[in-house]
């Protein structure tokens, strides 16, 4: 129903998995992805003029001011879809997200040892929040609290310290969720440096992102792994960037090289929703298979930063190394490569 509803109205739906993205066709807008409405509900953000979540009725009476007749009967066709029989109880629709009391973070141990030794100062790790925890889920980690919009923490993400079998990192909250660090609170937030700057980093890793920190580069984002998340996505799309540089692994020395490979997907991910020009790889310095190796080899990520590859050079990589590993990646992964350097 308010799929039928949204495609009467002419808006143009992608799916992204439990919700819709769309331009915002109440204003004549042309971002594809500005929009952004759940399946089940019809609640929808607006991420270039408001990101507050409104309720479908909102965005109906938006659509067709001006048009009381047909108001009337899309209204009634909603509220239709809304009733529920007596006899059941009505199923909860939208999820809260977990929060946690900021008081949680005086458990962590102010112990920045571990991160010292590989040349991330006091300074950063305190503009990260990062302690030592000491027991419970995230003991003998380096725990990194994660923050939303409304400066509520909304997760954790935690390193091991000790060689042992433990997984390296640890998350608890809803990954696929986190835009981090753009809103754990400083003098300046990540969020409003990339606004200023018109320009992000994307990196697998927090010390990834520590590691940029430490040469002044703070327009930076992590995506926790080998793919951008529809959240990093969407809060992208309601940026004015003019530069989105995927720096991911070179994994040079391995058998098969997963994060260059997981930065040209990532490419190609995104080139459904940028312009080409916006998009770059920039593989870590020579001879490092990350950034935070590169920082604690003594490589001056400042100068790395600023330096940048010809776009149609780029695309034609792109495109070639695609090809030619055809075995590594999908049809429609070839596909979108070929037409890289239309």
């Amino acid at each position: 129903m308010i799929k039928d509803i949204l495609e009467n109205l002419g808006y143009k739906l992608v799916d992204n998995g439990n919700h819709w993205r769309t331009s915002a066709v109440y204003r004549n807008g042309d971002n594809a992805t500005a929009l952004q409405i759940y399946k089940n509900t019809g609640v929808w953000n607006d991420y270039v003029d408001d990101s507050k979540s409104k309720p479908f009725e909102a965005l109906v009476k938006l659509t067709l001011e001006g048009q009381p007749k047909k108001l009337k009967e899309t209204l009634k066709l909603i509220g239709k879809k809304q009733d529920h029989s007596f006899d059941s109880k009505p199923k909860s629709l939208i999820q809260m997200e977990k929060t946690y009391d900021k008081s949680i973070l005086n458990k962590l141990f102010p112990n920045y040892n571990f991160y010292k030794k590989r040349n991330i100062s006091d300074e950063t790790q305190k503009a990260f929040q990062v302690g030592l925890a000491g027991n419970g889920n995230m003991y003998r980690r380096m725990v990194f609290p994660i923050y939303n919009d409304s400066s509520q923490i909304v997760g954790f993400s935690g390193r091991r310290v000790d060689d042992n079998d433990f997984a390296k990192w640890k998350h608890i909250g809803k990954k696929n969720n986190w835009v981090y660090p753009a809103y754990v609170p400083n003098k300046e937030t990540v969020d409003k440096t990339i606004t200023k700057e018109r320009k992000v980093f994307l990196v697998e890793s927090i010390g990834d992102a520590m590691a940029l920190y430490e040469h002044g580069i703070k327009n930076v984002l992590v995506i926790f792994g080998l793919s951008a998340s529809a959240s990093i996505i969407s809060y992208l799309s309601g940026k004015s960037l003019d530069k989105i540089i995927i720096a991911g692994n070179n994994d040079f020395n391995s058998q098969e090289n997963r994060g260059l490979i997981a930065s040209i997907k990532n490419y190609i991910k995104l080139s459904s929703y940028f312009d080409l020009d916006t998009l770059s790889i920039k593989t870590p310095p020579k001879g490092s298979n990350d950034l935070g190796e590169a920082h604690e080899s003594g490589e001056d990520l400042s100068a790395w930063s600023t330096h940048s590859y010809e776009t149609k050079e780029q695309r034609k990589f792109i495109s070639d190394f695609v090809i030619k590993n055809e075995n590594k990646f999908s049809k429609i992964y070839i596909k979108k490569a070929s037409k890289l350097n239309e």
